[in-house]
């Protein structure tokens, strides 16, 4: 136990431990692994099961926040009023850090296993695997949050992230294309699931298994808009793990106050539905916010997802006087899971001329969202009136997801799903158009100072 623990308090100071490098966050101890339990520990670090992003929610048009809770000059409050400038010169971006912290251990584990000693081949082809899935996992965030939405004219030229494959963040780096990014995320995830060793499911929550790498490709291919790839991958996804919760057999403690909790509602790491489980701490930044009145409109207060996400009253069981019910989120989860597969492969079907299919896919997840009472089957004749019908559905369910913004991305290309965001604040309205540079995030300017060959978005 000694051991372990010298072990973690080196691990977390390799995390930790700072100097000037491309993005401030080199380590600095040395805590040379040589075993492959010692490399076991950073594969068993439960930080790797964080999205490590929460700042594109506050952006989305899916939360409202009251002018209260917006006076400071923070970067919540500058995210929620899309400023141009997001982080002074002297702040840290956490986000961006944090995921290339954890890209740092994933590369340091695939950089030793094959030269370290007393393990198994089966244990060094599982962590090669797992190490692979996460790193594909955090360049996705990365990819999505700092570089364009993937179109195929123009991802070999549009700037992506610095793509990082040793443990060495000395070199002074620069963007890779967004399309080198996505290569290298499919490269990761098919090495995995070519790894025999790889389990179906993890051995906890922070270990993925071929569930998560299915799971995962099928999220990379959609947004790519390969939609063969998204439904192949959704479907093996789906084959390992088709478990869905259903919510009629959830109550509150306390009906009275509803913050008190839910019964039968599992924690995120432990929700059945989960193929890859992430949660999100959030950095404080989903501390308290409210649902926008547009996704209140769409979503109804009969849904159950409305019923036990939302309340009207406050944590003593008191009417919230703000116009807009509030979310209490400590339950945010970010896991890919069996809903979202059910509505990649409903989507991929709406394109591609399956509209009966698609809709029946959405009918067998609402059942399990509704009271029998107020459940209405959906239909749709059309492929449009069936992707309507999807995307509609893929809001409502995926909500709080970290994926709204990234799907206001890339449905913005197409004229049908265009829309301007707009919010009103201290009697001053802000409007985000489609296809603005601001749904690319800036850099921190603290990383550009320390390494001026990554170059800056336009904002």
């Amino acid at each position: 136990m000694k051991k372990w623990i010298i072990y973690c308090l080196a691990g977390a100071a390799l995390l930790t431990s700072s100097c000037n490098k491309f993005m401030d966050v080199t380590p600095k101890r040395k805590f040379i692994p040589k075993t492959v339990a010692d490399l076991e520990l950073f594969l068993n670090d439960v930080l790797l099961a964080d999205a490590s992003y929460a700042y594109n929610e506050v952006m989305t048009d899916d939360l409202a926040i009251i002018d209260a809770y917006l006076v400071a000059d923070t970067r919540n409050t500058r995210s929620y009023l899309w400023r141009r400038e997001l982080l002074k010169v002297t702040e840290d971006d956490s986000e961006w850090n944090n995921m290339y912290k954890y890209i740092y251990n994933c590369n340091l584990v695939l950089a030793n296993l094959s030269t370290a000693t007393d393990g198994t081949v089966a244990d060094v082809n599982r962590m090669t695997a797992e190490a692979k899935i996460h790193r594909a996992y955090f360049y996705f965030n990365l990819v999505n949050l700092y570089g364009a939405d993937y179109r195929a004219v123009s991802a070999s030229t549009d700037p992506g992230v610095p793509v990082l494959l040793v443990p060495d963040l000395e070199a002074k780096t620069t963007r890779a294309s967004v399309q080198t990014v996505y290569d290298q995320i499919l490269k990761d995830l098919h090495d995995a699931l070519a790894i025999s060793e790889l389990p179906v499911t993890g051995r906890t929550y922070v270990h993925p298994g071929k569930a998560a790498a299915n799971a995962l490709l099928a999220r990379v291919y959609l947004y790519m808009g390969n939609y063969a790839g998204a439904q192949q991958a959704a479907e093996a996804a789906l084959a390992l793990n088709s478990t869905l919760l259903d919510y009629n057999t959830f109550s509150f403690r306390n009906p009275l106050i509803p913050a008190n909790g839910i019964n039968g509602k599992p924690l995120p790491e432990n929700n059945p539905e989960n193929l890859f489980s992430k949660t999100n701490g959030g950095n404080g930044t989903l501390a308290r916010f409210m649902i926008n009145p547009d996704l209140l409109s769409i979503l109804g207060e009969k849904d159950l997802r409305y019923i036990y996400t939302f309340s009207r009253l406050d944590s003593k069981g008191k009417p919230i006087t703000s116009p807009y019910p509030e979310y209490y989120v400590n339950s945010v989860n970010y896991s890919i899971g069996v809903p979202e597969m059910m509505l990649i492969k409903a989507e991929c079907l709406a394109r591609n001329n399956h509209p009966v299919e698609a809709v029946a896919l959405l009918n067998i997840l609402r059942q399990k969202r509704f009271k029998p009472a107020d459940y209405t089957e959906l239909t749709a004749a059309t492929n449009d009136a069936a992707l309507d019908l999807v995307l509609r559905e893929r809001r409502l369910e995926l909500l709080y997801h970290g994926l709204r913004w990234f799907d206001l991305k890339r449905l913005n290309r197409d004229p049908r799903f265009q829309k301007t965001l707009t919010r009103v604040v201290q009697n001053t309205t802000y409007t985000l158009p489609p296809n603005d540079p601001r749904y690319v995030l800036p850099i921190a300017p603290k990383i550009i100072g320390i390494n001026p060959g990554i170059l800056q978005n336009p904002r």
